[in-house]
């Protein structure tokens, strides 16, 4: 659907589901206090782990988290609406110094270094602020469909020339085809609308980040 200059969505919780920060840093040994953001009456947890420790308030909206060692910790949180459960909103907790393989961020790092043109500096940049306009799209309620998102994002990459920067684009655009639907008609939901926010917004951060 979208073009080779393919192109992250995070607004309220939807009516029946669960939000949570993406990640939360915490020090060893140090309480952490969670929020979840819902509409819903009750929310359960749930931890995948089980060198950490995670006690729910009784209202069910925060929880408290500690872990004494270092590492990168899992918390779950859903609810339901009538007989229907939710998805589970998922939070990492780096506790330390814990750092993630980005294996994404790596892949753009060696195709810019691969790269041999001498504006790609230059270029690189440019092609971070379409991503940053991207981001700013798929927020805007009149965009409404896939469809008219890709027209929104090929319009403001077309001040790149078409040639540069291949090798870049198409890995961006394999990981946009690998997140976002791919029917133009289709409609975007809140859901939708949050993860293509959080995916253009992290494709942004990455170029940013290349040197």
């Amino acid at each position: 659907m979208f073009p080779l200059l393919l192109l992250s969505f995070q607004s309220l919780a939807e009516p029946s589901g669960v939000l949570l920060p993406a990640e939360v840093n915490a020090a060893p040994g140090r309480l952490v206090q969670l929020k979840a953001e819902t509409n819903g009456t009750l929310v359960k947890w749930a931890l995948a782990s089980n060198d950490a420790d995670l006690v729910p308030f009784p209202d069910g909206k925060l929880a408290v988290f500690a872990a004494a060692k270092p590492g990168r910790y899992l918390v779950l949180a859903w609810t339901a609406s009538g007989n229907e459960p939710s998805d589970a909103a998922r939070c990492v907790v780096v506790v330390g110094d814990a750092k993630p393989v980005d294996a994404f961020a790596s892949e753009m790092q060696k195709l810019f270094d691969a790269d041999v043109s001498p504006d790609k500096p230059q270029r690189v940049r440019q092609l971070a602020e379409v991503y940053r306009s991207a981001k700013g799209f798929a927020e805007k309620p009149e965009v409404r469909t896939v469809g008219q998102l890709a027209e929104r994002l090929k319009a403001t990459a077309s001040a790149l020339p078409p040639d540069v920067l291949m090798p870049l684009r198409t890995r961006i655009a394999e990981e946009i085809a690998r997140t976002l639907p791919a029917d133009a008609a289709k409609v975007l939901d809140a859901k939708e609308r949050r993860t293509a926010v959080q995916l253009f917004g992290r494709i942004a951060t990455t170029l940013e980040g290349l040197k």
